[in-house]
């Protein structure tokens, strides 16, 4: 059943984030890829990011410099068939200013034939901003 494999392949992009197995989170991207990270957010900067290579360059690799502690795992993953809402929390700190933060996020997941083909981040941007700035 599609609606179950979409479900299935998104889990498994998010288990495999949390797990920190980065080569198993690019496997679940599609090569015909729209991902966008929210507005006015820090890696927000480069969108849209059209391809696998482009997300681990732009997103992955620079909230392992940026971010410490960083967990972004779902509370809850939204079945919609093909469309699939992940809410949750990013938490970490920023490591420009040893800021803690803790964002509510929600991530709209598209797929198609067993890949992620889009991905849209919307994030509670000021809180991350809050956790850059020097006092």
């Amino acid at each position: 059943m599609s609606d179950q494999t979409s479900f299935a392949v998104v889990k498994e992009f998010y288990d495999s984030f949390v797990r920190g197995d980065i080569d198993a989170v690019v496997a679940t991207l599609s090569d015909e890829l729209d991902w966008r990270e929210s507005e006015n957010f820090l890696l927000g900067d480069r969108n849209p990011y059209l391809s696998p290579a482009a997300v681990v360059d732009g997103v992955f690799s620079r909230i392992a410099r940026e971010f410490l502690g960083y967990d972004a795992g779902p509370t809850e993953l939204i079945d919609g068939g093909d469309i699939v809402v992940a809410v949750g929390r990013s938490k970490g700190v920023m490591a420009s200013t040893g800021k803690p933060f803790d964002a509510q996020y929600m991530h709209v997941v598209r797929v198609a034939n067993g890949k992620i083909v889009s991905f849209h981040q919307v994030i509670d941007t000021l809180e991350i901003w809050r956790s850059q700035q020097i006092d």
